[in-house]
């Protein structure tokens, strides 16, 4: 069976939002405003990987989390394979670990994020090659900074989806969902 695919494969991500204050409530109240539905775009990630999972506390050695360089390599199978050198030796990469991109273009900030589907161990000199979903997008520069710590992408909210609770007696919303592309 084949399978066809146009334009870069998109990251989704759903936050829900429970129980909060008043002062909580405004801050996510006006920051849905400042989006201007589809209009304005934000730094997304996953909120429960800020960092590599054996790391999830803090990163070796005081390291920063940013590689020194970075290749990517497309394997027999049509893997692709991310070799990163300049980590810190004692890195662990799992799989559902998220190695980010960040990068200037004519002055804005870019992001990129990709997943670890094979993970390994960095090697004494700092080296750590892992298979990785989706390929490195081909916008990415090579002198985008590839990093471990908090990866991020550029997302857009998905207004049909996004919802916040009504405001109860406290004032507050009663909670809701972001969901955004």
């Amino acid at each position: 069976q084949g399978g066809v695919q146009a334009g870069f494969p998109l990251w989704a991500a759903t936050w829900t939002l429970g129980r909060m204050g008043q002062a909580r409530s405004d801050l996510w109240r006006a920051w849905l405003l400042t989006m201007r539905g589809r209009q304005r775009r934000f730094y997304g990630r996953d909120l429960a990987r800020p960092r590599p999972l054996a790391h999830i506390s803090g990163l070796p050695g005081g390291w920063n989390g940013n590689a020194s360089t970075w290749s990517q390599a497309i394997d027999g199978n049509g893997n692709a394979l991310l070799g990163m050198t300049g980590v810190n030796a004692g890195l662990v990469l799992s799989i559902g670990d998220y190695v980010g991109f960040r990068w200037t273009n004519s002055g804005a900030q870019r992001r990129a994020l990709v997943r670890v589907v094979e993970g390994a161990s960095a090697s004494g000199g700092g080296g750590i090659t892992v298979a990785v979903e989706p390929p490195v997008p081909s916008c990415v520069p090579s002198g985008a900074v590839a990093h471990v710590e908090r990866p991020t992408c550029i997302m857009q909210l998905v207004t049909e989806e996004t919802q916040l609770g009504a405001i109860n007696r406290s004032l507050a919303i009663g909670g809701g969902k972001i969901v955004a592309v």
